[in-house]
């Protein structure tokens, strides 16, 4: 078997819209291209950008304690089970690493910050970086780039909300569907595969 191609998906917490992504496009490759099974690794890691740490530390806002290495939140979990897709109970959420970066041949973010900072961070693969707006050619509004906190709390509530309030979350997921089903193309030909495989 050849050595996989290292697709990697990113959110900040690693809980809702990166894990979706990790196990929504597995079953999209699974689907569309079984040939591709098993040259694709798909998975997600959480990265915060320093603009929201920033915001955060304004507002005194802290993180959850453990940030990583947690479950996969239930309503991430419920909306994965409409789709058919049971995440193992093993399953945990993971920092970006240096080792994750290095393995990766395409980098997928949540945020236009992330990919920035990731950037900086690890200038040799600048140009493997794309958010899934731009990667999905998406246009006009996105909820899930509001982390200005519009929409959400602007205390220690905010992350209960963000993880674990289903309509919020069933909303952002139902975002990166669409997204993801709308760049499928895009992916597969910048992993180096075509259109048709």
């Amino acid at each position: 078997m050849n050595h996989p191609h290292h697709l990697v998906f990113v959110c900040i917490g690693n809980r809702n819209r990166s894990p979706f992504a990790e196990f929504f496009f597995s079953k999209l490759i699974s689907q569309r291209d079984k040939q591709l099974v098993d040259r694709i690794s798909v998975i997600s890691a959480g990265f915060m950008p320093q603009r929201m740490k920033d915001k955060m530390a304004i507002l005194k806002i802290g993180a959850p304690n453990p940030f990583f290495g947690r479950t996969l939140p239930q309503a991430t979990r419920t909306v994965l089970l409409r789709h058919g897709i049971k995440v193992p109970d093993v399953w945990r959420s993971q920092e970006l690493t240096p080792e994750l970066v290095d393995r990766a041949e395409l980098i997928i973010t949540a945020l236009p910050d992330q990919k920035n900072d990731i950037a900086r961070l690890y200038p040799k693969v600048a140009d493997i970086i794309f958010t899934i707006r731009e990667i999905s050619q998406w246009e006009g509004y996105l909820l899930q780039e509001d982390y200005d906190f519009n929409k959400i709390p602007r205390d220690g509530s905010l992350w209960s909300y963000v993880e674990e309030n289903f309509d919020y979350v069933a909303n952002i997921l139902s975002e990166i569907e669409k997204m993801l089903i709308k760049a499928y193309p895009n992916i597969m030909i910048r992993m180096g595969f075509s259109k048709n495989q």
